[in-house]
């Protein structure tokens, strides 16, 4: 088992939510479909939580303690990357914290969470394909 195959299952777990709530989005949503598309939302935000937590709790700091001078510099740069990221969807959860205030504004809510899901694909993506490959391979 590779030291990211949990990161990589979380990963995939967090973009079904988001493909999920992608295409319940539009410029117009019920009460009702705001409090489905909240429920997920709360439940992506929560796998996010603790996917970060272990992040920040085992792989940056066993890439932080290598000799490989490449995967010291990429932790470090993923690491600081990741926090504006954090913080955009942490202000994102308590800007539509009620489903009152998704369906009121539906339009902005559906092009303000595109924009978070796909600042995070890209960011899973590049996880995938460069961090994780570095970690993996580190003794």
């Amino acid at each position: 088992m590779a030291r990211t195959d949990n990161f990589r299952k979380q990963h995939v777990e967090i973009l079904t939510i988001a493909r999920e709530i992608n295409q319940q989005l539009g410029p117009e949503l019920s009460e009702q479909e705001a409090a489905g598309i909240r429920r997920q939302l709360s439940k992506m935000h929560g796998l996010v939580g603790l996917h970060l937590a272990m992040e920040d709790q085992s792989l940056y700091p066993s890439m932080f303690g290598s000799t490989d001078a490449e995967a010291r510099k990429l932790a470090q740069q993923y690491s600081e990357e990741m926090g504006g990221l954090a913080a955009a969807f942490e202000a994102h959860m308590k800007q539509w914290a009620s489903n009152t205030a998704i369906s009121d504004a539906a339009a902005m809510f559906t092009e303000q969470t595109k924009g978070i899901f796909n600042a995070l694909s890209k960011r899973i993506h590049r996880e995938n394909t460069q961090l994780y490959p570095v970690a993996d391979a580190l003794p």
